[in-house]
C-alpha cells in the first residue's frame, strides 16, 4: 500500500545505545522495601543505569554513529532531515536534533526539529520522517529518526524499578531493507487526560492506574480506528507481528489481552498463545532495559528485528502501537522485509556486557547524576567509570560522553577504553 507515492519507503536500518551499566530488578524490589510478588507482573529483569557523563544528546549520539558509519559518503550527504523525540530536552527553545546535527557530522542542508508528546513522540518522528522522504524531489532522501530518553529517577515510587535510560536510532529512506511502511494505514486515539506530568525538571505527576487505564483504552480507540480506514482488516490474521509501547512488558501482555477481550470472547488459552507467538519477542529488550520513553516503542520494534525466526513463507506485516501520556496514540503498520536476521543488531551482545551494579552504587550514581538537570549552567562530568566501561560493551569503538557544562554551553568529547 502506497497512495503517496510510488518508491518503497521503510526502516534501512536501526541500532540502539543502551548504556554501559544496569541493576538488577530483583535487587532494586528488595532494598526499596518494595512487594516482590508485583515482579512477576512487572516482568522485568534489569534497567539500565545511566553515568553522571551521559545526558540524552550523548546517548542519541552514540545510537545513531553507528547507522551513519555503515554509510557512504553518498547516502550521508542524503539525509535531509534529522529529528528527534523525547521528553528529555535539554533547553526549551533549541532543539536537541541541533547538538547532534554537529556531533554526527550531517550536511547543512538538513531539516532539524524535536517532537515531544511523551512516549509517543519517537513513533511520531517515524512516521513524519516516511512522510516527508515518501514525498521528497531527491530519490534518494533519507532521514534520521532518534527516540531517546534519559529521565530523571523517580526513587522510591513504584515507577523506578522500571524507568531505564536508552536511545534508539533509525534510518529511513528509499531501500526499506528491514520494513517497509504502509503508507495512511494508521489509526490514532488521543484526548486530554492527567496521567503523567513534569511540568518542572524535578516533578513528575504520575497517576499509575490512570496511566494503564488511558494506555488500554487508546490502544482500542487507535485500533478502530485503524479498522475503520482498512475495513478489511483482522486483527488475528492481518498481523504476524505485535509491537506495543512497552513502559514495562507487564503492561503489554495487559493491554494485548484487554485488546483480545473486546474483541469477542477469546479463550485465555488463545490469549496467551497469542502474546507468545506475535508480541514476545518484542518485550525481550525492554525487559532488560526498562522504559526509555520516547524511544520505548522502537526499542521493541528493534527487538522484534532481532528475535524473530525466519519464514520461508516471506515477509509479514507488523501492527505497531505507541501511546504517549497526555495522552496521544497511534497504530500503525509496516511490513517485514527482512526476516531472520537473529541478534544482527548487536544489541543483545552490548546488553550483556554491560557492568551490573549494586544498589548503593546505583544509588551513589543516581545521586550525582540529579545535579545534571535541564537548565543546570555549570557540571563537570565524571568520566572515571565510563573509562573504565567503555572497552566491554564498545570495544574498538569511541563513545560521545558529557566532558562538562560551562555557563549552559555544553561540551562532549569522544571517550575509548583506556583512556588516561
Amino acid at each position: 500500500m502506497n497512495p503517496v507515492g510510488s518508491k518503497p519507503v521503510g526502516i534501512e536500518d536501526i541500532g540502539a545505545y543502551l548504556g554501559l551499566a544496569c541493576v538488577e530488578v530483583d535487587d532494586l524490589f528488595r532494598a526499596r522495601g518494595m512487594d516482590t510478588s508485583r515482579m512477576a507482573n512487572l516482568m522485568m529483569r534489569r534497567k539500565t543505569v545511566a553515568l553522571p557523563c551521559e545526558d540524552v544528546i550523548s546517548y542519541a549520539a552514540n545510537a545513531a554513529r553507528p547507522l551513519l558509519d555503515r554509510l557512504d559518503e553518498r547516502a550521508r550527504e542524503s539525509i535531509e532531515l534529522l529529528v528527534v523525540g523525547t521528553e528529555s530536552g535539554i533547553d526549551l527553545s533549541k532543539a536537541t536534533a541541533t547538538w547532534l546535527h554537529e556531533l554526527l557530522g550531517l550536511p547543512r542542508t538538513c531539516r532539524l526539529f524535536e517532537v515531544k508528546q511523551a512516549c509517543y513522540a519517537g513513533v511520531a518522528a517515524l512516521q513524519l520522517a516516511t512522510a516527508q522522504i515518501a514525498t521528497a524531489t531527491r530519490e534518494d532522501a533519507r532521514a534520521l529518526v532518534i527516540g531517546c530518553d534519559v529521565p530523571r529517577l523517580m526513587r522510591g515510587e513504584t515507577s523506578e524499578p522500571s524507568q531505564g535510560a536508552g536511545a534508539v536510532a533509525v534510518l529511513v529512506g528509499p531501500e526499506p531493507t528491514l520494513a517497509t511502511a504502509e503508507l495512511g494505514a494508521a489509526g490514532y486515539g488521543s484526548f486530554d487526560v492527567t496521567d503523567f506530568r513534569r511540568p518542572t525538571p524535578s516533578d513528575h505527576l504520575w497517576d499509575a492506574d490512570l496511566s494503564l487505564m488511558s494506555y488500554v483504552e487508546c490502544l482500542r480507540t487507535a485500533y478502530g480506528d485503524y479498522v475503520r480506514r482498512r475495513p478489511d482488516t483482522d486483527f488475528f490474521s492481518s498481523f504476524d507481528h505485535l509491537v506495543f509501547h512497552t513502559p514495562f512488558p507487564g503492561a503489554v501482555r495487559g493491554a494485548h489481552r484487554s485488546l483480545l477481550r473486546s474483541l469477542g470472547r477469546i479463550p485465555p488459552q488463545r490469549v496467551t498463545e497469542d502474546f507468545g507467538r506475535r508480541v514476545e519477542d518484542s518485550v525481550r529488550y525492554p525487559a532488560e532495559v526498562g522504559n526509555i520513553y520516547a524511544g520505548t516503542t522502537l526499542l521493541a520494534l528493534l527487538s522484534l528485528f532481532d528475535h524473530v525466526r525466519a519464514d520461508p513463507a516471506g515477509t509479514g506485516r507488523i501492527g505497531i502501537f505507541s501511546y504517549g501520556s497526555g495522552c496521544s496514540s497511534e497504530f500503525c503498520s509496516y511490513l517485514l522485509t527482512s526476516p531472520g536476521r537473529t541478534g544482527a543488531s548487536g544489541v543483545a551482545d552490548a546488553l550483556a556486557a554491560r557492568t551490573r551494579l549494586d544498589v548503593a552504587a546505583y544509588d551513589e550514581i543516581t545521586d550525582v547524576c540529579d545535579a545534571l538537570s535541564p537548565g543546570v549552567a555549570d557540571y563537570e562530568g565524571d568520566l572515571s567509570l565510563a573509562r573504565k566501561l567503555v572497552p566491554t560493551v564498545s570495544p574498538g569503538h569511541p563513545l560521545t560522553m558529557l566532558e562538562r557544562v560551562d555557563g549552559h554551553e555544553r561540551h562532549y568529547v569522544q571517550l575509548a577504553g583506556g583512556q588516561p
